[in-house]
């Protein structure tokens, strides 16, 4: 894939899961004088037990797998057309993707914590 494409791909996807993974809803609510790993540990489950969280999970196993399926589907026609071309592995795409997908959760939920926290 050329730089430009996953370039787009992460600001589409990642926005998509940083607003799938932001609650509406203020259940749970801290004061501000809070040590900062309870704030983390709070907004860790704050960020994971809502009803969107569910849509941020789907996006990311309808994404882990359509990189799959693509990869399959550009490895058959080549081989059905007799193209000998050289492929990256998916492993490394779909590996990519969760690691990205963590590193937001991760984000979000510092974010959360600090703003509790102060």
């Amino acid at each position: 894939m050329q730089l430009t494409a996953i370039v787009v791909f992460a600001v589409v996807w990642g926005g998509l899961m940083v607003y799938f993974l932001t609650p509406f809803n203020d259940r749970y609510r801290l004061d501000g004088n809070v040590a900062f790993s309870k704030a983390f540990r709070v907004s860790l489950k704050r960020l994971i037990l809502h009803k969107k969280a569910i849509l941020a999970l789907l996006l990311l196993l309808f994404t882990v797998m359509s990189i799959r399926s693509y990869f399959i589907s550009a490895e058959e026609y080549d081989r059905m057309h007799g193209i000998n071309r050289e492929y990256d592995s998916p492993v490394f795409y779909m590996i990519s993707v969760i690691i990205f997908a963590a590193i937001l959760y991760l984000f979000l939920a510092i974010r959360w914590a600090v703003k509790t926290a102060k």
